[in-house]
């Protein structure tokens, strides 16, 4: 007779099993903070984290303290929220473009962003997107997404510009 079959493991449960393993609780913390725009409260990055809301709270301030993460108060007033920090995630991005991307392709992108914009705020009368859904009722998601992406997308390349141009006057001065 053969051998009954393994029980069925939760794969779900065995990656948070290795994850809890092979990480600190800090690394862990601030994993979850990387992708957390909208504020949440300690519990719940302790919840995601898998660790005490107590350690959560001691990375999270820590974080908050490098720039990584921003508090906020709570709607309630009943205490503190987290999200990822607004400058943090603009240099990652834009660390991720500049390592993706040559500076001259990058310049020519960020010329034709603009004209992409102009064009939008031409057609609708619009400096952005909101003041044109204001304007104009009729305008479909879809172009207010891909208007809205585009400006996103232009802002972080932006960054991405000036970050060369800081890292590019940075090796001047240390090749002096």
């Amino acid at each position: 007779m053969p051998d009954p079959a393994p029980a069925f493991e939760d794969v779900n449960e065995r990656a948070k099993e290795d994850w809890k393993r092979d990480t600190s609780p800090f690394d862990r913390v601030q994993s979850v903070m990387r992708t957390t725009y909208d504020p949440v409260s300690a519990a719940t990055v302790a919840e995601h984290a898998l660790t005490s809301e107590q350690t959560a709270r001691k990375h999270l301030r820590s974080l908050v303290e490098h720039g990584y993460v921003a508090e906020t108060a709570s709607p309630d007033s009943k205490g503190t929220l987290y999200r990822r920090a607004t400058d943090s995630l603009a240099l990652e991005q834009a660390r991720r473009i500049l390592d993706e991307t040559d500076t001259d392709t990058l310049s020519t992108r960020v010329v034709e962003m603009r004209e992409e914009l102009r064009a939008y705020a031409d057609q609708y009368g619009a400096n952005s997107p909101d003041e044109a859904v204001r304007a104009h009722a009729d305008i479909d998601t879809g172009t207010l997404t891909e208007w809205r992406t585009t400006r996103r997308n232009l802002a972080f390349a932006e960054v991405a510009l000036a970050l060369s141009a800081v890292d590019d006057a940075t090796g001047a001065v240390e090749a002096l």
